[in-house]
C-alpha cells in the first residue's frame, strides 16, 4: 500500500530528489522532531514542501538541503495570525499537521496548540481548497484519559474531522529517535542524577515506534491520497516492552552508573510537575513533560480496533526500540565516551605483549 507513484500533472524525472512530483505539501511542525524526517521523506521523492516557521529564522535552514533547488519553501507564520496560515498553504495539494507541544507555557496551552491550532489549520485549508489533510495524533488519544495531553490530542482529531471527514489520522505510540523525549529523557536523568523514577516497578508496557518509519508512512500517504482517504492509522513498534526493561536497556547500552528508583503511582503527577516546571534560567526546555509520569501509568501499545490500519496492513516491518537504531540513539551517552574500553575490547592479535 506504500506506493511510489507521482502526480501525472506537472511531474518530471524518475522519482528521486532531483525530480518534480507535481505535488505541493505544507508541513506544519516541520522544524520539530518528526517534522524534519517527514520533510526529508517528501523531498527525496520530488515533492515541493512548504515549511511554515516562527521564531528564529535559522530554525529551518537545515531543511533546505532536503530537496532540490526551490523545492523547500520556508514561509514565516504564527498560528494566531490566520492570514499567515493561509499564505502558507494557499497553493498546496496536501497539508500535514505535526504541530504539538509537550509542555504548557503562559502563552500556549495544550488546547491552544493541539485543538485550536488544528481547527484553525483545517478550517483555512478547506477554504483554500486543499485536497488532502493529514493529522498527527497519539495512540492513547481519548476524551477520558487522565492525561491532559491525550485529551487534547483526541479533541484535535475531532476538530479536524469536522472540516475534513476524509482526513487521515496518524496515531503513534511513543516515538524514539535522535531528538526524542523518551530515550533522551531516560539517559539524561540517569546521567545527571544516576537515578530514573519508575512508577509501580515499571510494569506498564510501551511499544515505541521509530521516527523514520513514521516518515516513510507519511510519504506513502501523500503519494496515494485516494487509498488512505478517511483512514485512521495506528503506528507502533514490532513488540511491547516494559518501562523497567527499557530503562535497563539504556543502562546496558551506555554503562552508566546508577539505576531505577521505584515509586508508587500516587506520586506520578507531583513528580511530573516538579521535573517539568519550566523556569527560564534553570529549566527553559523541560525534557520531562508535566504528564510524563502520568503517561507511564498507562499502557501505550497497539490495540487492535476495527477499521484501523497498522504497519502490518501496509506490508512494512518497523524497527524496534532495542534494535541497532535504538542503540544508536543512546550512543552519545556512553560512559567514558564512544570509544571507551567499556565498549570495545581489542582482539587478542592486537594486544601488546612484552618479549621475555
Amino acid at each position: 500500500m506504500l506506493q511510489s507513484g507521482m502526480s501525472e500533472v506537472g511531474s518530471r524525472g524518475s522519482g528521486g530528489r532531483a525530480s518534480v512530483s507535481g505535488v505541493t505539501a505544507t508541513v506544519f511542525g516541520a522544524t520539530g522532531f518528526v517534522g524534519r524526517y517527514v520533510v526529508n521523506e517528501l523531498g527525496r521523492h520530488g515533492t515541493q514542501v512548504v515549511v511554515p516557521w516562527r521564531g528564529d529564522g535559522l530554525n529551518h535552514r537545515h531543511l533546505k538541503l532536503m530537496g532540490d533547488l526551490g523545492q523547500i519553501v520556508p514561509v514565516e507564520f504564527h498560528i494566531r495570525d490566520e492570514e499567515s496560515v493561509r499564505r502558507a498553504m494557499q497553493h498546496s495539494d496536501v497539508v500535514i499537521n505535526l504541530m504539538g507541544k509537550h509542555y504548557e507555557t503562559r502563552n500556549f496551552s495544550y488546547t491552544d496548540v493541539h485543538v485550536t491550532g488544528s481547527d484553525t489549520i483545517a478550517r483555512i485549508a478547506k477554504q483554500c481548497g486543499v485536497h488532502q489533510f493529514v493529522q498527527m495524533s497519539c495512540a492513547n488519544a481519548s476524551p477520558v484519559s487522565p492525561s491532559a495531553w491525550n485529551v487534547s490530542k483526541y479533541a484535535a482529531e475531532q476538530a479536524v474531522r469536522a472540516h475534513y471527514p476524509d482526513a487521515v489520522i496518524v496515531r503513534a505510540t511513543d516515538i524514539f529517535g535522535y531528538e526524542d523525549r523518551l530515550l533522551n529523557r531516560i539517559c539524561q536523568l540517569l546521567q545527571k542524577t544516576r537515578r530514573y523514577p519508575i512508577i509501580d516497578y515499571g510494569e506498564y508496557m510501551l511499544q515505541p515506534v521509530y521516527m523514520q518509519d513514521i516518515a516513510v508512512v507519511m510519504g506513502g500517504i501523500v503519494r496515494d491520497p485516494e487509498g488512505f482517504a478517511g483512514q485512521t492509522l495506528v503506528l507502533a513498534g514490532p513488540a511491547p516492552i516494559s518501562m523497567a526493561d527499557l530503562v535497563e536497556f539504556c543502562i546496558t547500552e551506555t554503562k552508566m552508573l546508577g539505576g531505577p528508583v521505584h515509586l508508587p503511582r500516587q506520586v506520578a503527577p507531583f513528580l511530573g510537575k516538579l521535573l517539568g516546571l519550566r523556569l527560564p534560567l534553570f529549566n527553559p526546555n523541560p525534557i520531562v513533560p508535566h504528564d510524563a509520569f502520568v503517561l507511564e501509568c498507562t499502557n501505550n501499545i497497539l490495540r487492535e480496533e476495527p477499521g484501523i490500519l497498522t504497519f502490518e496492513d501496509l506490508d512494512y516491518v518497523p524497527h524496534g526500540v532495542t534494535s541497532e537504531q535504538g542503540a544508536d540513539v543512546v550512543r552519545m551517552y556512553r560512559r567514558g565516551g564512544d570509544r571507551s574500553s567499556l565498549f570495545y575490547v581489542a582482539p587478542e592479535s592486537q594486544k601488546f605483549s612484552s618479549p621475555n
